[in-house]
């Protein structure tokens, strides 16, 4: 069973993305940054659930599935990937199996539509812009400032509780100074009595933290530290 959980975050993050107000370059590295986490758990492919936002910013581009540059000497294949119920990835050599390295996915094929999408950083691509790879906590503390300037308590909480669970294992007091103390002063700012969170991993209070505290052998002081500071009055 997939990680749901983080295919939610990373969709309703991408919504509020769509929202920001910043140029769609912005929005594609931060889009690329999400799918970038999300591909660190066991998730579904998830994009089609965001597609209108993906063609919007230019994440995701389409061209009849005739355009692939491979296509002309390899019509078999491409005809015989129409005939499949859904969604095929294409890797970068056709001939070969796929390997994350060496072989990755380029693009997929929605054989309902004939189309090729091909996402942000793909080889595809050619002449665009790389992906910058972006640290957790600063792809996150830039959320939620976005969030709070549209109100949006949701993705402020959710950030903030992925970020104490699942950020990189660093130094408590570096972390609260240099994120988490403007972290807790947007998260407390908002009413949470009335949100249901997204799961049980991603419940934002000290009691749910300890009893569910897995988690926590993960990291070197058992985020003691940070969560003293998080949650103390």
């Amino acid at each position: 069973m997939s990680m749901w959980e983080f295919e939610s975050l990373v969709e309703e993050s991408i919504k509020l993305v769509d929202k920001i107000d910043t140029t769609d370059e912005k929005k594609n590295q931060l889009i690329g940054n999400l799918y970038a986490i999300q591909e660190q758990f066991d998730c579904s492919f998830t994009n089609f659930r965001v597609m209108p936002i993906l063609l919007k910013t230019g994440y995701t581009k389409t061209i009849d599935y005739t355009e692939h540059p491979d296509y002309k000497g390899n019509e078999a294949y491409f005809e015989e990937l129409l005939t499949k119920t859904g969604t095929t990835f294409i890797y970068q050599d056709i001939t070969q199996k796929w390997h994350r390295r060496t072989n990755p996915v380029v693009a997929y094929l929605n054989p309902k539509d004939k189309q090729i999408y091909i996402d942000f950083g793909s080889p595809l691509r050619k002449g665009e812009a790389v992906l910058e790879n972006m640290y957790s906590y600063d792809l996150g503390i830039y959320l939620i400032r976005e969030a709070d300037k549209l109100g949006r308590k949701a993705e402020i909480y959710d950030w903030a509780a992925y970020l104490i669970a699942f950020g990189d294992d660093v130094d408590a007091e570096e972390l609260i100074e240099k994120y988490f103390k403007e972290i807790k002063a947007i998260w407390s700012k908002y009413d949470y009595s009335d949100y249901e969170p997204i799961h049980s991993s991603l419940t934002l209070s000290r009691e749910a933290l300890d009893d569910d505290d897995d988690w926590r052998d993960t990291f070197e002081d058992g985020r003691e530290g940070l969560m003293n500071f998080f949650f103390n009055k």
